[in-house]
């Protein structure tokens, strides 16, 4: 697990509009499958991302949003985003590694959050399940978009912190959804 540089900038913007584009197949929109190199700056300057490369190019990555970022969390926890593997490189378990060592390395060793959170499609085919796998469970879900619902799943990682986090809106999703956990 590496931290992007800024000299990877636009290999990192490449491997969005590649990977993204799938999804755009399925007609689910998702801003990293146009997002420009200005915007991944932007969002590189504003939270922690990281990477796993192969023959010295990025072939996988993830991003956190932070509560106190530019871009905030939806919730006052580390959120998972811009998940995006090289689909040269897909059926490898790339991203399902990254995802464990960002969420292992440094939600739980330097963050110390007693909870992470995603949010997805919930018309994509096989994202879903993919998270389910990784231990998250169903959150709540909104229409953010118009071309699809999104999903926000949480892996709680401390259940008892979790309960004194300081964010309404998630107390009340965690008592509606208590069986769940």
């Amino acid at each position: 697990m590496e931290k992007v540089s800024i000299k990877e900038i636009e290999q990192l913007t490449e491997l969005f509009h590649t990977a993204y584009s799938n999804n755009e197949n399925l007609g689910i929109h998702f801003k990293a499958a146009t997002i420009s190199s200005e915007e991944v700056e932007d969002h590189w300057l504003g939270q922690p991302m990281f990477t796993e490369k192969a023959d010295g190019k990025i072939v996988t990555t993830a991003s956190l949003r932070l509560p106190w970022s530019k871009n905030p969390s939806p919730f006052a926890l580390p959120h998972l985003g811009w998940v995006a593997t090289h689909p040269d490189y897909q059926g490898r378990s790339l991203a399902r590694m990254l995802i464990e060592e960002v969420i292992d390395e440094f939600v739980i060793k330097k963050l110390r959050a007693p909870a992470i959170t995603l949010g997805t499609a919930l018309e994509h085919p096989w994202l879903i399940k993919a998270y389910e796998k990784l231990g998250f469970v169903y959150l709540s879900e909104k229409q953010l978009f118009s071309d699809h619902k999104t999903i926000y799943m949480i892996k709680i990682l401390d259940k008892k912190a979790l309960l004194n986090v300081n964010d309404k809106e998630l107390q009340d999703l965690i008592k509606e959804n208590v069986n769940e956990f």
